[in-house]
């Protein structure tokens, strides 16, 4: 009679790990499409973006209190071009996009 391991524990664990990098690797996709469009006259709001992602939970967060005004109300004139609002909305499509690269880059394809 054949000897039967069970591997379920194991291949869970990885699995876990590997969605893990995953979301890591998203939060940081939607930062890298969203920099080069977030308004940046003045302030450190293109530098005060954190990331976090815990397990199977991730967000992607601007530091700087003005960020959801500029995200969700649009100016008349932004003072660098390229700049405007939606772009943690556009970072965040843009990362969708991605995701069968990205997942093959985490070890899930």
């Amino acid at each position: 009679m054949a000897k039967v391991t069970d591997n379920t524990k194991n291949v869970f664990n990885e699995l876990n790990q590997k969605a893990s990098i995953f979301l890591r690797l998203m939060a940081d996709e939607i930062i890298s499409i969203s920099t080069p469009k977030t308004p940046k006259k003045t302030g450190r709001m293109r530098m005060d973006i954190n990331r976090q992602v815990l397990g199977l939970s991730g967000k992607v967060k601007w530091g700087k209190n003005y960020a959801k005004y500029q995200e969700t109300k649009q100016f008349i004139n932004y003072t660098t071009p390229g700049t405007s609002s939606k772009f943690a909305e556009s970072g965040a499509k843009g990362a969708i996009n991605e995701t069968n690269k990205i997942a093959r880059r985490a070890g899930l394809t």
